[in-house]
């Protein structure tokens, strides 16, 4: 069974908890665009803020270490398809990108609900024509719940497939394609429930 707490929104009276919203979602959208672009001494004052904000949330880091094994995989691939093609220091560079979102995004949905961060998205697109910004919001907020409810799937799926032992006695191309087809069937029906769900309520 999947961890009901990684990536899922932690209630608690914490400054991060209580900081507005609106202001969460710019710092996490600009912050997550300076990781993948930013220039590499500017991921050293990132990871000091993390860390900082980590302290002011009180959650845990390590427990996105010992739970996000999806995520960690493929950083893996990411560093060895980087490397190869691209030299071990674009290589590195990348991957370090990666972790820094995975923790920012890891902070950012556990001090902030889903409908904050829908408010949060209908305001700052408020200026907008007719409904879009409230389009906009309802999507984004679609988008992060669907993120750690995807993650959940697949460390469910991983834990079904080691508790029937498929790795003693399969090969990794197996696995591979059991784990893809697997995840894929899930995800389209969580889909195909969630379009069914909209359309009962009017967005079709």
């Amino acid at each position: 069974m999947a961890s009901p707490l990684i990536f899922h929104h932690s209630p608690g009276t914490s400054f991060l908890h209580r900081v507005d919203p609106r202001w969460k979602l710019v710092v996490y959208l600009s912050v997550s665009f300076l990781s993948m672009v930013g220039p590499g001494p500017s991921l050293a004052v990132l990871a000091f803020l993390t860390l900082a904000l980590y302290a002011l949330s009180h959650l845990h880091p390590l427990s996105v270490l010992k739970e996000a094994r999806p995520l960690w995989v493929m950083a893996a691939v990411l560093l060895v398809f980087r490397t190869l093609s691209s030299g071990w220091e674009r290589g590195a560079l990348e991957t370090v990108r990666f972790v820094f979102l995975v923790f920012w995004t890891h902070l950012f949905l556990s001090c902030t609900s889903n409908g904050e961060i829908r408010k949060a998205a209908e305001f700052l697109f408020h200026f907008l024509p007719g409904k879009r910004g409230k389009r906009i919001g309802l999507a984004l907020g679609i988008t992060l719940l669907l993120f750690p409810l995807l993650l959940d799937l697949s460390r469910e799926i991983l834990d079904s497939m080691a508790l029937r032992k498929f790795g003693a006695r399969r090969s990794f191309q197996f696995l591979t394609r059991r784990f893809i087809l697997t995840f894929l069937r899930k995800a389209f029906r969580m889909a195909s429930h969630l379009a069914q769900a909209l359309e009962v309520r009017g967005f079709g």
